[in-house]
């Protein structure tokens, strides 16, 4: 018996991935997947069925590398936050317009088919969260040293920051009653969360250098 061929990265093939990503991905961020068969999806990239298997050779599979794609795009808030160069406050706000673009395209309809159809793929979107958090606690823990927020225990600031994530994730039905996209409901919450943290100099007065 003849070994099995390996098959060969060949860069070519992630661009047309990543083309044909392009198309389908925004729609099913906002529309959720469930309502469309692959056949369906297969028409919107004017591809034959056997060119769009070869790249993408399950409904799973095709999930799951959008949420890579997604997420390695969400990264870029990182690199932002932590731009030593720039003053504190605009790195935030630099971060935090990133992340509601990003985030945006997600509905609570695709979550929830998610979360019915593709739990597996949880776990990738919770693992992110995680790495955001061990960001956000040295971002936190910068802005109390040499940035003047308040003093609070930054255990406790990620303790909140990771229940309202994962319940965004979780309970897509609650996100449903705000209205808003998932970049808009992060965008609010992460902006009250920097001004409480804002020191008081004056009444009425916030200061966040």
């Amino acid at each position: 018996m003849g070994r099995r061929p390996v098959k060969k990265f060949r860069r070519e093939d992630d661009e047309l991935k990543i083309q044909w990503l392009a198309i389908i991905a925004p729609k099913l961020f906002q529309e959720g997947f469930r309502q469309y068969s692959m056949d369906e999806i297969i028409q919107w990239v004017g591809v034959s069925k056997a060119t769009f298997y070869k790249y993408f050779s399950s409904r799973e599979m095709l999930i799951e590398e959008m949420l890579t794609l997604k997420l390695t795009e969400i990264t870029a808030f990182k690199d932002i936050l932590f731009e030593f160069g720039r003053p504190y406050h605009e790195r935030y706000t630099s971060a935090m317009t990133l992340l509601e673009k990003a985030l945006n395209p997600l509905s609570y309809k695709f979550l929830d088919d998610v979360q019915q159809t593709h739990p597996e793929q949880l776990t990738q979107i919770f693992q992110f969260i995680e790495f955001s958090l061990q960001w956000l606690e040295q971002f936190y823990v910068e802005g109390m040293r040499d940035n003047g927020l308040k003093q609070v225990n930054p255990k406790l600031l990620l303790m909140a920051d990771g229940a309202f994530l994962n319940a965004l994730i979780m309970t897509p039905s609650k996100l449903k009653k705000t209205g808003f996209c998932v970049g808009e409901a992060v965008r609010h919450y992460f902006d009250l969360r920097a001004y409480s943290l804002r020191q008081i100099e004056k009444v009425g007065e916030l200061k966040f250098s």
